[in-house]
């Protein structure tokens, strides 16, 4: 499999096929997502008299609504879609050169639509979080959710209680080398995730912590329970190093 992906890889005609299709399969499933939309605008313009004022108007009326309406769709039906592309998808390693990361390309494209065009728009709402479970993402019970940085969300475990901070961002895959690492999340019940958080793939992170803003997790990190992190706040560098100096000892 890996030669197979390899050739298709380095053929520049081929591999520019396989776009092509992959674009196709894209279109594909944002089409389905704006029929209900589109059902809406026809049915609006087939029976909305436009020289009457009033129903002009709603006519406007109607394309503000299809337009939440594609919101709502696209978030079920792309959420559909890419827990099909990545059933099987365990923690690990993966070459670039595997099946799995083609499959992976295909669900991070996905994703990426959503990432730009739709989540935006729906952050923090019970939409979002139908879409993550949707797509495999534990999620307990008066969970807040005010980022749409939740990446790989099937390898994401939240507890009760949970609230994540805007413009965080909890990633269960990295790349190192020529590997892709997909690596379980886990979040505690009544923690905290401040604003412009990173939290890398296999974190643990226990109950009752405060994740302070713009604070990094490492990989495989274990976070105890009742733990505070801060981030390095910017000091002179005289006050860094008299830091280092009093943890030294």
């Amino acid at each position: 499999m890996k030669k197979i992906i390899q050739f298709l890889v380095a053929n520049p005609v081929i591999f520019a096929i396989g776009s092509l299709v992959a674009y196709i399969f894209y279109g594909i499933v944002l089409g389905i997502s704006l029929v209900p939309s589109g059902y809406l605008l026809y049915q609006a313009y087939r029976y909305l008299d436009f020289s009457q004022v009033p129903q002009f108007l709603l006519f406007f009326l109607c394309i503000g609504v299809s337009v939440y309406l594609f919101f709502i769709t696209a978030l079920l039906v792309f959420g559909l879609v890419e827990r099909v592309l990545v059933i099987g998808f365990k923690p690990g390693r993966y070459s670039t050169k595997s099946f799995t990361f083609v499959r992976w390309l295909l669900y991070s494209g996905l994703h990426t639509f959503l990432l730009h065009f739709v989540l935006p728009y729906t952050t923090g709402t019970c939409w979002s979080k139908i879409f993550y479970r949707i797509l495999g993402c534990k999620i307990g019970k008066n969970v807040f959710i005010n980022t749409n940085g939740l990446h790989d969300a099937y390898l994401l475990e939240l507890g009760d209680n949970v609230v994540i901070g805007g413009n965080t961002d909890i990633s269960c895959h990295i790349f190192e080398g020529n590997e892709l690492i997909l690596g379980k999340i886990r979040i505690g019940s009544d923690t905290l995730i401040g604003t412009g958080c990173y939290i890398m793939p296999g974190a643990e992170i226990g109950n009752h912590c405060n994740i302070g803003i713009y604070s990094y997790v490492r990989k495989k990190k274990k976070i105890e329970d009742n733990s505070m992190i801060i981030a390095i706040p910017g000091l002179p560098a005289k006050q860094v190093v008299e830091i280092m100096k009093a943890k030294e000892k």
